[in-house]
């Protein structure tokens, strides 16, 4: 896909699918070597850094990931080519997490925007959702409400949900956008605007769901001390009722 669409299709619909950015033999060995990695790792995450499916000892989401292997993603030339110019800017990482939706038990993520966890003051940062599976409708591929980040920051709540502790408040403001599914196959890439209004379903069918996703931020935002306080606040609380 040429530069010019990229941007274009991004600006317009708040997300870009780009078919076969990896091949697929690169993407199994990552998916490899992440599971090994994780397995090794999983009793020394942090309590609020891994999820697990409910009922299951299966890890659903890691965040603030910081695999070795993630370095190679987050400096990919031409990740970081296009990036920039949906930014218009100089970039700066700003993580990297792992959604593994495991094949019967991975759960939901209530529709949310990223900036409300987030906080940037000029929403200039994009998700790099990078597919290790195949991911559709059937186990729980993710969704987007089509140009919503046009709208701007919308009022969220707390979800009390593992992994992903904010929820749109009001929904009724969705009816006017399109709601897409892309559908992905191993090595295709999302890049997506930290304003747009997604989430996704549970898995209940037999096929993992594993994404990985790598952020970024323009140089020139700054984070929103005030919001982050507030948002963290809430974190907080989530954690202590779950706990």
């Amino acid at each position: 896909m040429e530069l010019d669409i990229i941007v274009n299709k991004f600006n317009n619909d708040g997300y870009v699918k780009i078919k076969n950015f990896f091949t697929k033999k690169y993407i199994n060995k990552t998916k490899t070597n992440l599971q090994t990695y994780l397995e090794k790792q999983r009793v020394k995450f942090k309590k609020n850094s891994i999820h697990f499916a409910k009922k299951s000892n299966k890890i659903n989401s890691v965040h603030n990931l910081k695999w070795s292997g993630i370095k190679k993603f987050q400096k990919n030339t031409k990740i970081i080519k296009i990036v920039s110019s949906l930014l218009n800017d100089k970039l700066s990482n700003f993580g990297a997490e792992v959604f593994a939706k495991p094949a019967f038990v991975g759960m939901p993520v209530p529709i949310h925007q990223d900036n409300y966890y987030w906080n940037l003051n000029n929403a200039k940062g994009v998700t790099v959702w990078i597919a290790l599976d195949k991911s559709t409708k059937k186990n729980g591929a993710l969704f987007y409400y089509k140009s919503s980040h046009k709208f701007g920051l919308l009022k969220h709540e707390n979800s009390y949900t593992p992994g992903s502790s904010q929820k749109l408040q009001n929904l009724k403001i969705l009816k006017k956008y399109k709601k897409i599914t892309p559908i992905l196959n191993a090595g295709d890439i999302l890049i997506h605007h930290c304003l747009i209004v997604h989430g996704s379903k549970e898995n209940s069918s037999s096929q993992d769901r594993t994404g990985l996703t790598i952020r970024y931020k323009a140089s020139s935002s700054r984070i929103v001390q005030k919001a982050k306080k507030k948002y963290e606040k809430s974190l907080r609380e989530q954690l202590r009722k779950s706990s």
